[in-house]
C-alpha cells in the first residue's frame, strides 16, 4: 500500500508534480510511495521482516480526522521512522513480493538497491522539511 504526502504549509498547486519520486518533488513538499509491491514500505516490510504500513503508521502517530498529521505528531513520527529507515539503509539484501509468481524475490542489482536507499533518504528529507516549515503533513493513503 502506498501514500501521497503533502507538506500542509507549502503551495499545494506546485506539489502536483505527477507520480515522481525525486528531490524536486520533496523540495516542493510532496512525497510518494507507490501503491504496489515495489513501493518503499512494501520493500522495507519484506527486507526487514516486519510490517511497515502507512495505515499502521497513521494509527500509531494519531492522524486526525482531516487526514492531517499536525506538527507535534510529525516530530513523533520522525522519532519512530528515523531508526527504521536507517536500519533499512544498512540492508544490502532487499526483497519484494512478486504477486504473479507468488514468491518473494531478491533485488540483485546494486543500482536498484541504492535507489531504494535513496528513496528512504527522501522520506527523511521530506519529514525534516515539514519540521523546518513548522507544518503538518497531509496524508492521502
Amino acid at each position: 500500500m502506498g501514500a501521497d504526502l503533502y507538506i500542509e504549509k507549502m503551495d499545494r498547486k506546485s506539489q502536483y508534480t505527477g507520480f515522481e519520486v525525486s528531490d524536486r518533488a520533496v523540495n516542493l513538499g510532496y512525497f510518494r510511495d507507490c501503491y504496489n509491491s515495489g513501493g518503499l514500505f512494501a520493500v522495507m516490510s519484506k527486507s526487514l521482516n516486519q510490517t511497515v504500513s502507512w495505515w499502521k503508521m497513521a494509527r500509531e502517530v494519531g492522524l486526525n480526522k482531516d487526514s492531517v498529521l499536525p506538527l507535534p505528531k510529525v516530530k513523533k513520527w520522525k522519532a519512530t521512522m528515523s531508526p527504521l529507515l536507517e536500519e533499512f539503509k544498512k540492508q544490502n539484501e532487499l526483497y519484494f513480493d512478486d504477486y504473479a509468481a507468488m514468491k518473494r524475490v531478491k533485488i540483485e542489482d546494486p543500482k536498484e538497491i541504492k535507489e531504494y536507499h535513496d528513496w528512504a533518504d527522501k522520506l527523511i528529507k521530506f519529514i525534516d522539511l515539514a519540521i523546518e516549515k513548522e507544518s503538518g503533513i497531509i496524508w492521502s493513503v
